[in-house]
């Protein structure tokens, strides 16, 4: 009873913090266990809540012993079926790591019928790449077959989760479910040799992840990557943005990460050229404050004195509002940045910290709110609820008119107040690195078929 509360609590925190999620395979996932559910870990905690929410049955976890951090604490995570596991970091210099009690653990809990989540990765970084698998879950899975002969029909359902900026309120997350695994096909290798049949389920694992996410070989690929992402939607595909269709961009950035890949070992000229090219595009929007899809709009659109009126009028006419929506919102919202910097923790864990925050202090300003309202304005119940309705809205539309003020006032700018030889430098670098990207295309293409 209390699980599914916190998993209704949890979904319409998520709803409200993240501007679009998209889940693609849901049916894949069993409706009962036994069940193992494999995910990626970019963000933390964040992770989880998105798992536990789009899955339907109840949920165990495999988690780092580490965060088991007192005996409050510990009696939490066991009533929501949180199994500890060991790792190297986790016990003294010098001990070996002894799981087997958490193996029990698991075996107990899918002999249930209970579906585990696991991260296989073992650690949650934000970066865009599938770190080594860990081969715990194969372990776990391959050993519980074993109890009952490969009789279990124990599946493995491995679910990838991308962001499209893990730390950032309201971005966007991809969440792709891939077809169960069954375990006990790997039965005659795990007879033959228990360490290759764990090795080759392991190897199953990562690449059924692996290719749903970008990968990239260090930060340098991930900055190039994320540009080459965002110029490539801005002046090439301009309708698979991210605000416009979110599943399609992000699906576009992963074949993208498969394109530079490729043409950093076939082509490392041409991938030098147009990541030099684009580093200095880039460096040169950066130094006039503006952004690749404010010049795609200038260049593309005709920008009139007419078109301009209107959008100012638009502004004007929607001031009020936004005044509005920041007076009942911005505090609350700037609260939950600064409880995250007061806790000095990594960045990884900003996002679930502000989502979580963010659901007690959303409420206590508002109650505060619509109390001085009612003590200076009005005593109307109605007056009272129709406000507290209204009050998230004004602040999605003074989110909305921020961002859409802020690129209006860069269209201004790159219009009429940037030089007319930087302009032309910039669109014949736009020119050039367009003219790479489609060749680098071309090239994949025919290597990829």
């Amino acid at each position: 009873m209390i699980y599914k509360f916190l998993i209704q609590i949890i979904k319409a925190a998520l709803f409200f913090f993240f501007k679009k999620i998209v889940v693609t395979g849901k049916k894949h996932i069993p409706a009962n266990g036994p069940l193992i559910i494999v995910a990626n870990h970019p963000n933390t905690f964040m992770d989880p809540l998105l798992i536990a929410a789009i899955t339907d049955q109840r949920i165990g976890f495999v988690a780092n012993a580490s965060i088991f951090l007192n005996q409050f604490i510990t009696k939490i995570f066991t009533y929501f079926h949180v199994i500890p596991i060991f790792r190297k970091k986790d016990v003294e210099p010098g001990e070996k790591p002894d799981n087997r009690q958490a193996f029990s653990k698991c075996h107990e809990y899918l002999n249930q019928n209970g579906t585990l989540l696991i991260f296989p990765e073992g650690t949650s970084y934000y970066e865009l790449k599938l770190r080594e698998i860990k081969t715990g879950t194969a372990r776990i899975a391959l050993s519980f077959e074993e109890l009952k002969g490969f009789q279990n029909n124990l599946k493995i359902v491995p679910i990838a989760l991308d962001y499209s900026d893990s730390i950032q309120f309201r971005s966007v997350v991809a969440i792709t479910v891939r077809p169960p695994i069954s375990v006990h096909k790997y039965k005659l290798a795990y007879e033959k040799n228990e360490f290759d049949a764990v090795s080759l389920l392991t190897e199953d694992i990562r690449r059924e992840l692996a290719d749903l996410i970008p990968q990239t070989t260090d930060k340098e690929q991930e900055k190039f990557l994320l540009r080459a992402h965002q110029f490539y939607t801005s002046f090439y595909a301009p309708k698979v943005d991210l605000n416009l269709n979110p599943k399609q961009s992000l699906e576009l950035r992963n074949q993208a990460s498969k394109v530079l890949q490729f043409i950093q070992t076939e082509k490392p000229k041409l991938y030098h050229d147009t990541q030099d090219k684009l580093t200095r595009f880039c460096q040169l929007l950066k130094q006039e404050d503006v952004s690749s899809n404010v010049i795609s709009e200038s260049i593309e659109q005709n920008n009139s004195f007419l078109k301009y009126t209107a959008q100012v009028l638009k502004y004007i006419i929607l001031f009020p509002v936004y005044l509005m929506g920041l007076i009942s919102n911005y505090i609350p919202y700037i609260m939950t940045a600064k409880i995250f910097n007061a806790m000095k923790l990594d960045i990884e864990y900003k996002a679930p910290v502000q989502m979580i925050t963010g659901f007690f202090t959303y409420p206590v300003y508002y109650a505060l709110f619509i109390w001085i309202f009612r003590m200076f304005v009005s005593t109307e119940l109605w007056h009272s609820i129709l406000l507290f309705i209204l009050m998230p809205i004004f602040g999605y539309i003074a989110l909305y008119y921020y961002t859409q003020l802020k690129r209006f006032m860069n269209l201004l700018h790159f219009e009429f107040f940037i030089p007319r030889h930087k302009k032309q430098v910039i669109i014949r670098l736009k020119d050039e690195i367009l003219k790479n990207m489609e060749t680098a295309r071309n090239y994949a293409l025919e290597a990829f078929e």
